[in-house]
């Protein structure tokens, strides 16, 4: 369904942000981004302390404009109105020879908003924002929005219990498995293996069935060669994103440390071009806690800072990175092994 949301009232731009990151944002600039009257993207920065960093923000602000033709912008600096009101200033002057029109430069804390363009912090509006219509727009839309960043960390959090438990056991088993076929098994059994394993496990999960603890462990072993990794992310124009997303998150919930890197990164090149920013990012942060070198990871997160727009995935041709992985295979037959991670004993969980 294609819900179009107007936006008019300044609690109209309040009431959507949080649907279009995924939570309510603290301490936060929030810039929404319009061309030809159509929302085409929205970056959220961290209050910046002091002038470099205010710099930063503004000077990366101005190349994301660009990059995305904006021709409108609507602001918001959420958090103490000293602090807020220094950085909208600083960044009006900066966009004036530009030529990007301003709908809203606003500051807002939890209960009171005003615009920078008419009114003053004296002249601060109390506001509601399950008055806007925007909010159910975006309800009906199917969007979401949780009460902060940390809640929406949450979401991606490691599985407790008897389900942690399982998959332990079955990760030491799953990595012994491994280790004893490494000296016999051909780069082309493993790469037939993990393919055969990630669709079926795509398909356990279309299907709504459970994956097992030892298809957890299985996979998330497989999935440590990053050919395999690769040909796992050509999916993309096999099954739908919200498959990839709903596979992908639950092996990131459910895998061991030393893991997760991949499922997480998986995760986030899904939530990347469906346009799930903040879902990215979060996934980015636990494959980069699991393995801090972890290099497509970092390169996926160097195109959220940027703001680099999802149509760059699209634009990829899947047909052709199959064709690559399958002639890396050919070349260099050792590039499809796995590459197992020093065995976590009890206790040492990260």
């Amino acid at each position: 369904m294609t819900v179009t949301v107007r936006l008019s009232h300044p609690v109209d731009y309040l009431a959507i942000v949080p649907y279009l990151l995924g939570y309510h944002p603290t301490l936060s600039l929030v810039i929404l981004s319009f061309h030809d009257q159509a929302l085409v993207n929205a970056v959220r920065h961290d209050l910046p302390y002091g002038p470099h960093e205010t710099h930063d923000v503004i000077a990366t602000s101005l190349n994301i404009l660009s990059r995305h033709q904006a021709d409108e912008i609507a602001v918001i600096g959420y958090g103490p109105p000293d602090q807020t009101a220094s950085l909208l200033n600083s960044l009006q002057e900066a966009l004036s020879p530009t030529g990007v029109q301003i709908r809203q430069l606003l500051s807002c804390t939890q209960e009171r908003y005003w615009s920078h363009l008419d009114m003053g912090p004296e002249d601060s509006t109390p506001y509601d924002l399950t008055t806007s219509t925007a909010a159910a727009g975006a309800v009906m839309a199917g969007l979401s929005a949780l009460p902060d960043r940390a809640a929406f960390g949450a979401t991606l959090a490691p599985m407790d219990g008897p389900d942690r438990e399982a998959v332990q056991q079955a990760t030491r088993t799953a990595r012994e498995r491994a280790a004893a076929l490494l000296p016999t098994a051909t780069p082309r059994y493993w790469y037939d293996e993990g393919l055969r394993q990630v669709h079926e496990a795509f398909a356990r999960s279309v299907a709504d069935q459970p994956i097992t603890p030892e298809q957890v462990a299985w996979l998330g072993v497989l999935l440590t060669s990053k050919v395999i990794r690769d040909a796992a992310m050509t999916l993309l124009g096999s099954y739908a994103e919200p498959a990839h997303i709903k596979l992908w998150g639950e092996i990131t919930r459910r895998a061991e440390p030393g893991y997760v890197a991949a499922p997480a990164t998986l995760l986030a090149f899904a939530a990347y071009s469906s346009g799930a920013g903040t879902l990215a990012r979060v996934a980015l942060d636990r494959a980069l806690s699991d393995d801090p070198r972890y290099s497509m990871a970092t390169l996926l997160e160097c195109g959220l800072n940027h703001a680099a727009p999802p149509s760059l995935i699209h634009k990829m041709n899947i047909a052709d990175m199959g064709e690559e992985i399958e002639a890396q295979i050919e070349r260099y037959p050792q590039s499809v092994l796995p590459l197992l991670p020093e065995p976590i004993e009890d206790g040492e969980r990260r």
